[in-house]
């Protein structure tokens, strides 16, 4: 008889960033200079992708998944800045990524496991091949439930929850002016320094979305 898998390790840490609807950057309290950070992607499930800009290194350039976006809303406005409970389990050929689970808050027997979460909402679903494995049953049933539904990516109308993301600005003088000095309702997807920030105009609040960097 095979021994039982150990106890999973339960962390704290604090949310810095979220990359994707499935993928976040957790760090430890900082003492005496920057402090260790890992990529926890959610296991047992993925979410839609979000679209890429070209760079340097690539000519390619996508547009969103249907409720790419609002996948990482549902993460971001639940984790960034809080002290959350995880698990993390690093994969033989991973460099960076880590694999685990991840709940709103300190108490795992009260506060959300935010992949039951995204699942229940429709803005992720169980990853191919994961139906069969008895570790994931209650995932797959929470998705099951969710397709009923139709919720998020089970349901109707999926391109109306496609952002129409323009990744430059040909004109930013004439784009800044069209503005007119008027404040634009953002989010700061990124902080680079003490002066730099990245902030994105919320979905649809523009007849474009747009990427803007401000110094």
């Amino acid at each position: 008889m095979s021994a039982p898998a150990p106890a999973p390790a339960y962390k704290i840490g604090i949310v810095k960033q979220v990359l994707s609807g499935d993928t976040i950057v957790i760090r430890k309290q900082p003492k005496g200079g920057p402090p260790p950070e890992k990529v926890i992607a959610l296991s047992g499930i993925t979410a839609p992708k979000l679209g890429r800009q070209k760079t340097v290194n690539s000519d390619l350039e996508t547009k969103d998944e249907p409720y790419a976006w609002e996948a990482r809303e549902y993460l971001r406005k639940r984790l960034v800045g809080k002290e959350v409970v995880f698990t993390a389990e690093k994969p033989p050929n991973s460099a960076t990524k880590e694999y685990g689970q991840v709940w709103t808050g300190k108490d795992i027997t009260k506060d959300e496991n935010v992949t039951e979460g995204l699942l229940a909402e429709g803005l992720a679903k169980v990853r191919d091949g994961g139906r069969n494995i008895p570790q994931l049953k209650k995932l797959v049933e929470i998705e099951e439930v969710a397709k009923s539904q139709g919720k998020g990516i089970w349901g109707e109308n999926l391109q109306e929850h496609v952002r129409n993301v323009k990744w430059s600005v040909d004109n930013p003088k004439q784009f800044v002016n069209k503005l007119n000095g008027a404040p634009v309702k953002a989010v700061v997807e990124y902080v680079r320094d003490g002066s730099t920030v990245r902030p994105v105009p919320a979905a649809r609040l523009l007849p474009d979305d747009a990427h803007a960097q401000r110094d």
